[in-house]
């Protein structure tokens, strides 16, 4: 039999229920990659739900439960985020991170970015264009001097 310090682990794995586990992710969209303690759910030895400090929760609609039989599970969001999970207590033995960004918070990164990159491209472009405007403007000037002075 298979038992481990913490006493809630067995040959068989874990029973249903929440446990306390350090949650890694690694976002390459944006290149966001963070550690939290937070609860999660386990059923038939499959991690199927994440719990987030918000309210919020990452679960099998968003995910294909991975197997945690073994105390540790690893397993990519259907939005791109890669996660590894460690179990690390029974409910209630650690505390959980007050503060951690959920995959919500992730994607509006990104999309915060990409509208950044966007104004600034945009804003880049107006710049050139009002650049060679004042070039054509000022081009135009000195041609009406010239005839003027001509005159």
């Amino acid at each position: 039999m298979l038992i481990e310090s913490n006493g809630f682990v067995s040959e068989d794995g874990y029973e249903d229920g929440t446990y306390c586990a350090e949650i890694e992710y690694y976002y390459s969209e944006t290149g966001t990659n963070s550690t939290y303690t937070l609860e999660v759910e386990i059923e038939n030895n499959e991690l199927t739900v994440i719990h987030w400090p918000n309210g919020g929760w990452l679960d099998s609609s968003h995910f294909i439960p991975p197997d945690i039989s073994d105390g540790e599970a690893s397993f990519t969001s259907d939005e791109g985020v890669d996660y590894t999970v460690k179990i690390i207590g029974n409910e209630g033995d650690c505390v959980t991170d007050s503060y951690a960004k959920d995959e919500d918070d992730l994607i509006r990164e990104k999309e915060d970015q990409q509208n950044e990159e966007e104004n600034r491209i945009r804003e880049e472009e107006e710049k050139i264009e009002e650049n060679k405007q004042q070039e054509e403007e000022n081009h135009n000037r000195e041609e009406e001097e010239e005839d003027n002075s001509e005159e």
